[in-house]
């Protein structure tokens, strides 16, 4: 009897494991399902930081270049980086306020899913960002 209900506990608690485990993607492939993930933990690869202010970032998803050589948006999502992210932001700050779309801005970013779009006076889930990000340079 012990053993069955260790192996029904153990089982209980997998499932629970397991999403809290946060998930990665490519910002380009995230970019049309952000709204299905609001409350989420996620981190997203290959963000173009650009527009860098004191209060937020906005991350570009750039699809590859098309046959005359221009770079194309995928989307984009706003980024407002966590109070522990002091020397990840004051860098972005530093090289990513223009928009300028140049590697040294590539980075990935982990943080909530969130729906921005209130706080711009819209009604529907059209601005999607991550709160409480942390961003992760490449060096």
């Amino acid at each position: 009897m012990r053993i069955g209900c260790a192996v029904l506990l153990t089982g209980l608690l997998i499932p629970s494991a397991s999403r809290a485990v946060e998930a990665q993607a490519d910002v380009v492939s995230f970019v049309g399902t952000a709204r299905h993930h609001i409350g989420e933990r996620v981190t997203l690869d290959h963000c173009h930081l650009v527009y860098a202010t004191e209060e937020e970032i906005t991350c570009v998803g750039l699809l590859p270049r098309d046959a005359a050589g221009d770079v194309r948006m995928a989307g984009k999502l706003l980024i407002r980086v966590g109070a522990a992210e002091a020397s990840g932001h004051r860098r972005a700050l530093a090289h990513c306020a223009g928009g300028a779309l140049n590697g040294s801005c590539e980075v990935s970013v982990s943080g909530e899913v969130f729906d921005a779009s209130r706080s711009f006076g819209l009604d529907e889930a059209r601005l999607i960002g991550l709160r409480e990000a942390a961003i992760r340079w490449p060096d």
